[in-house]
């Protein structure tokens, strides 16, 4: 009895047809990734553009301010100057003589040395010395400020773009470099570089790789001190996130990132510790520079009151922005804790309570230039029709804020 076999002919069509489906189906895999490629390109792009905007017109209106108010003093070499207030003179005394006295006026440890010392270095690089003059230095900080100001652009689009959809990634964008106290993203301050690194590390939880996340912790570590907030709401993330199971495995992970991310910040003051004998130097220069030490809230409220009353010009007014500003954390928390977004809480809220127990309100607004999880979250109202006015009316009063704000500061005014 003959045994029947598939004719050769047969053969070779299961082969062909098995090789046209692996064909199709990488050429699909092919397609998807180089629309994902196509994509990230456009979002990129698009984040660029926005902040290109926005920095031609805040920049602009300081430029105008010194056309307007100093007429014949603007040239190529005080361009980068134009901004160059507040403690953007004390980054300028760091990056070039570092921390030579502790505990004496301009206070200048109360300042974290990577955007002073990164500063510098770009400035050495860019004009091919190893002793930049306070000029070259400026223009140092002023490239590190806009190129990270641009970085955390493109950075926040693709971390909003991960979760939500182009426009609401696009929004935030918006919102990062076009809100209220924008224009401190312009001026040479540490808050553009810090958000480059915070905002990639936030990207990198997301997608899973908390150890990179980690090691960029580190470096925000020495640009600001926020880093206690983002690192805890980042190992937060980590115990809530379902990428790693059981809850011990996420623990460990939590644990493990919570103490590689503090690195950078913690050597800063472990530094001046044994540089100074005193642990608690860091917080002594703040009370002594600025009053800054722990009290009840209402105490803090009370102070900031009489400040907001007794004072009149650019003081007044940006005490009762710090009031107006207290008030619209409290909502967003609201919020925050209703849509359940539990890292973004504690990044916003260990913000809240910190500096809101502070001498007083002081810097509140100001420190909106880096809350980033609300300006996702204002730009998450873009995703309904009923509450898209939110966000139009967001970015209209931070268009108009950021610039007024940029006009007055580079004529010196207080900035909060």
């Amino acid at each position: 009895m003959s045994t029947a076999t598939a004719p050769p002919s047969l053969e070779r069509t299961d082969e062909t047809d098995r090789a046209d489906r692996f064909d199709d189906a990488t050429s699909g895999r092919a397609a998807a990734r180089d629309e994902r490629r196509r994509r990230s390109l456009r979002g990129t792009l698009l984040a660029l553009a926005i902040w290109a905007a926005a920095r031609i017109v805040l920049e602009g209106a300081a430029v105008v301010a010194w056309l307007v108010e100093r007429p014949g003093q603007l040239s190529l070499a005080t361009f980068p100057t134009i901004l160059s207030h507040w403690d953007s003179e004390n980054y300028l005394h760091v990056a070039l003589a570092g921390y030579p006295t502790f505990g004496v006026v301009p206070f200048d440890e109360a300042f974290l040395p990577g955007y002073p010392f990164l500063s510098r270095f770009v400035a050495e690089g860019v004009f091919f010395t190893v002793t930049p003059n306070p000029t070259q230095v400026a223009a140092g900080m002023w490239l590190v400020t806009g190129a990270s100001a641009a970085i955390a652009a493109v950075l926040l689009w693709r971390t909003v773009r991960d979760r939500f959809d182009a426009r609401i990634a696009a929004g935030a964008v918006a919102i990062l470099v076009a809100g209220p106290y924008a224009h401190f993203l312009v001026a040479p301050y540490a808050g553009a570089p810090y958000l480059a690194f915070a905002i990639g590390a936030w990207l990198l939880v997301q997608r899973g790789r908390w150890f990179s996340a980690a090691l960029l912790c580190i470096a925000a570590g020495t640009f600001r001190v926020e880093t206690v907030y983002l690192v805890a709401a980042l190992v937060v993330a980590q115990l809530l996130g379902p990428r790693v199971r059981p809850f011990l495995a996420r623990l460990w992970r939590a644990v493990a990132f919570g103490a590689i991310g503090a690195l950078g910040l913690g050597y800063y003051l472990v530094w001046l510790w044994h540089e100074t004998g005193d642990p608690r130097h860091w917080f002594l220069v703040q009370e002594l520079g600025w009053h800054r030490k722990t009290q009840w809230p209402w105490e803090t409220f009370a102070t900031t009151l009489s400040i907001a009353t007794g004072t009149t010009g650019s003081g007044q007014f940006q005490e009762w922005s710090d009031i107006v500003m207290v008030a619209l954390y409290l909502v967003a928390i609201g919020f925050l804790v209703a849509k359940r977004w539990w890292p973004e809480l504690v990044y916003t809220g260990l913000m809240v309570v910190s500096m809101g127990t502070s001498y007083a309100w002081t810097s509140m607004a100001r420190e909106s230039s880096v809350q980033f999880p609300l300006m996702v979250l204002v730009a998450s109202t873009l995703g309904r029709r009923r509450t898209r006015w939110v966000f139009w009316v967001a970015l209209g009063v931070g268009i108009v804020d950021a610039t007024y704000q940029s006009y007055r500061f580079a004529l010196g005014d207080w900035g909060d």
